[in-house]
């Protein structure tokens, strides 16, 4: 008998705007003294500890570490920076591949209403503090319609087919490009990480049409290269993202698979904060799951071969832990 294998969707709720703004401000103050904890327990993970949640990928050749994201959704930049050191330390011994999240537009109707909030449903939004009057509610409300209703924020196809990203055009436009630098490049990543890193420090969503050219010359890229991929291949590029998105019902930046399973486990996580995982021989609190050394750890278990380079710990980046979020 063959078993099938499930795969867990690693979906996110949208939540009305003016709740992210609020939710916004009190994590604000929350993530100052997170920060605190964070500097007094920067402790790898450890054989000390044990824990019935044990993360353990089929073992491939060369283990594969899948990072999906959006280029200007701050978690999965983040997320960039966690793995940076990872492949300075690893290199070509494992594979980590990033992949990038969009969303296709069947009916612009239809996907600007669910995004955009009900005119309807002002009086509960009023109630819920989201707007201060009703009639504030309905000007935004309609604004942000006719915003989403325009065409020019969407990469459209010939077919007639439109293509979005979370944080706007420029946005979905970059995570071409950046599909275009990795596909350009072949072997030789680093360049990859290191136009990644400039234009995340250097550009916004809404300059990167503007701003990415030079960053990407500032790493030695072929500019002329990445605008002929970005012509001609752009479209295909985003297919296959989508393809692939929705093979493991990704929708949320950052999402993490290793050899196609997720990491960290949705078991992992508890609600009092204290969950742990055992990864290999260690084990891994859960402050720390979004962090280079414990990243590298997943990713070497995953590998059949035995990986020298895996038993260096890569110290804590300095400041606060990493938050646990995203877009």
């Amino acid at each position: 008998i063959k078993k099938t294998k499930t795969i867990k969707s690693y979906s996110y709720i949208k939540v009305p705007l003016p709740a992210i703004i609020f939710t916004a401000i009190l994590l604000t103050g929350l993530s100052f003294y997170s920060g605190l904890s964070f500097a007094k327990s920067k402790s790898i993970a450890t054989p000390a500890l044990d824990s019935k949640i044990i993360f353990a990928p089929q073992k491939q050749d060369k283990s594969e570490l899948k990072f999906f994201v959006m280029s200007f959704c701050s978690y999965g930049n983040q997320m960039e920076d966690i793995l940076r050191p990872v492949f300075d330390l690893l290199g070509n011994k494992v594979n980590l591949v990033p992949h990038y999240i969009f969303d296709k537009i069947d009916n612009i109707d239809t996907y600007c209403s669910s995004r955009s909030g009900d005119i309807n449903q002002c009086s509960t939004y009023v109630q819920n503090k989201y707007f201060p009057d009703i009639t504030t509610c309905k000007k935004t409300i309609s604004e942000n319609l006719a915003k989403c209703k325009d065409e020019k924020a969407y990469i459209k196809a010939p077919s007639g087919a439109m293509y979005a990203s979370l944080h706007g055009r420029q946005e979905a436009t970059q995570n071409i490009r950046e599909m275009c630098v990795w596909n350009i490049i072949g072997d030789n990543k680093k360049q990859w990480w290191d136009f990644v890193g400039a234009v995340n420090k250097g550009c916004t969503a809404t300059n990167a049409d503007s701003c990415w050219e030079n960053q990407a010359k500032q790493v030695g890229l072929d500019t002329a290269a990445i605008t002929d991929c970005f012509n001609k291949e752009g479209i295909n590029l985003i297919e296959k993202e989508l393809e692939l998105t929705k093979k493991f019902n990704v929708s949320g930046s950052p999402t993490v698979l290793i050899n196609d399973q997720a990491f960290p486990p949705e078991t992992a996580y508890t609600q009092d904060g204290k969950g742990t995982l055992k990864i290999g021989k260690k084990v891994a609190t859960q402050d720390r799951y979004r962090l280079p050394n414990v990243l590298k750890e997943a990713v070497c278990v995953g590998s059949k071969s035995n990986i020298k380079e895996c038993n260096t710990t890569i110290p804590d980046p300095a400041g606060t832990a990493p938050a646990v979020g995203g877009c």
